[in-house]
């Protein structure tokens, strides 16, 4: 069957045709075409990003790939590919890691990942062997925070090693490596690929880039700091007869009322945060992993060793001066002289402003009885009509 279009288009001349038809598919040319280049650029910047063999994101490339859980928490499983290409674990396949994934679509995922197992794609350049942090994960593990990845009832309430480490990027204050030192790199090892990856991997730890002191007591204060926690482990303790620390309790609220709490709250870099006094300052980036109980003679907060961590920032520390409690509270159980004495003070300074308001009213009630009126003029506030004829008030 003809329909009006072709028989409209029989009639014309086949320039006149090809020109009519060119015209009605432009808009479809267009749009495929603009389709087509943005696919391609979504492809080039996957693949300069870090490279998907396995197709992980053929799904997780999309923002709402999200599910709640049984707890009625939100996660989301979405991963954004130039982000992660700059962080420090963008060349390890999705696999090395979530090796317990053995087919695609997976299944529901229930293990997790453990941090000490073996990457099977990265090998140590320094022994050849496959990379791994099982030597920092059993420092972990003997610490004051060491726990399973799957564990349950109190133990859970531990941090594991993704509480702290967050996957992140080489250095947020620099956009990219500087174009003249991978000018002269590439001469010798010819990929700049190669060269702009090695020295974010190297930069990173040369200029030493971690955490502020303002982060790192915030990061220790989301556990630290959360009230059910810790009455559930008070709790815990007292019913299976367990020592907790002394300031286990008001650790945060002690530190934020000490001399060095206060100045890290004014953004000051230079004083004390909370792994600068327990964390060992040798081999500081294990002894971060190796924190104990200041009851424990590893310590750095032992009373054996508390002379020798003051005198990291304070050369001149004694015994004497190594005994001023760290982590100050007015609490009664916790020092009977601040306690008493706070509460002295208060009550001075409630009398004094009391006194004051009390004092200034009388005044008041009395100047407006002599007739007094208030009008600020010259530099002063109380007027009244003069006995010898010289008034002040207009």
């Amino acid at each position: 069957m003809i329909n009006k279009k072709t028989l409209y288009l029989s009639h014309r001349h086949p320039l006149q045709i090809q020109t009519a038809v060119q015209k009605r598919s432009y808009p479809h040319v267009f749009l495929t075409a603009l389709l087509i280049g943005l696919t391609l650029l979504y492809i080039q910047d996957v693949q300069a990003s870090f490279s998907d063999d396995e197709g992980c994101l053929i799904c997780h490339k999309y923002p709402r790939m999200t599910r709640v859980t049984e707890d009625g928490a939100i996660r989301s499983y979405y991963v954004m590919p130039g982000v992660f290409a700059n962080t420090v674990h963008r060349n390890v396949p999705c696999r090395d890691c979530h090796s317990y994934i053995k087919e695609l679509p997976h299944r529901e995922v229930k293990e997790g990942v453990q941090c000490n197992s073996e990457c099977h794609s990265v090998k140590n350049p320094a022994t050849g062997k496959q990379f791994s942090h099982k030597g920092i994960y059993d420092a972990y593990k003997g610490s004051v925070h060491g726990r399973e990845k799957n564990t349950q009832g109190i133990e859970s309430d531990k941090p594991y090693c993704i509480t702290c480490h967050t996957n992140p990027i080489y250095d947020p204050n620099e956009a990219g490596p500087p174009k003249h030192i991978v000018d002269r790199c590439v001469l010798c090892h010819e990929d700049q690929k190669f060269v702009e990856q090695w020295y974010k991997h190297t930069s990173r730890r040369i200029r030493d880039v971690k955490r502020s002191s303002e982060e790192i007591v915030q990061l220790c204060s989301s556990c630290h700091e959360d009230k059910k926690l810790i009455d559930r482990h008070v709790k815990h303790a007292a019913e299976n007869n367990l020592e907790l620390g002394k300031k286990f309790k008001v650790a945060v609220e002690s530190y934020e009322e000490s001399f060095h709490g206060k100045l890290t709250n004014y953004g000051f870099q230079g004083t004390a945060n909370c792994l600068d006094c327990h964390a060992k300052e040798d081999n500081y980036y294990k002894s971060v992993h190796e924190i104990r109980p200041s009851r424990d003679p590893l310590s750095p907060t032992h009373k054996d060793n508390r002379v020798e961590t003051c005198k990291r920032c304070h050369t001149r520390a004694d015994s004497n001066y190594a005994g001023i409690d760290p982590h100050p509270t007015a609490l009664a159980d916790d020092g009977v002289f601040r306690h008493y004495a706070e509460k002295i003070y208060d009550l001075i300074s409630y009398i004094t402003i009391l006194g004051l308001v009390g004092l200034s009213m009388f005044e008041t009630f009395g100047r407006r009885r002599d007739g007094v009126a208030f009008r600020l003029r010259k530099g002063t506030s109380w007027r009244r009509k003069s006995k010898r004829g010289r008034d002040r008030v207009e």
